[in-house]
């Protein structure tokens, strides 16, 4: 089963390239684009921040669903729960 992050805990690891990355799950505030399905994330809708830090740091905003999906397609090396 594909792990994502719950609003309680959210999940880090790292990415292919060994770079530290962290996935929330938070309400959005104003509109995103997901790069998944490259429709819009509305206003007040719960979807997975991803966020790159280290020297290529950057964030996106992905529907739950697109993360869920690219999740069985890509897995993060060592990822685990964290409390916030």
């Amino acid at each position: 089963m594909t792990r994502l992050p719950t609003r309680r805990h959210p999940i880090s690891g790292h990415d292919l390239d060994g770079n530290p990355i962290t996935l929330k799950l938070i309400v959005s505030k104003q509109l995103y684009v997901c790069p998944g399905c490259k429709e819009t994330v509305e206003i007040g809708k719960e979807h997975v921040l991803v966020q790159r830090t280290g020297r290529d740091s950057f964030h996106q905003h992905w529907h739950t669903a697109c993360a869920a999906a690219i999740a069985r397609e890509i897995e993060l090396a060592g990822a685990k729960r964290r409390s916030r």
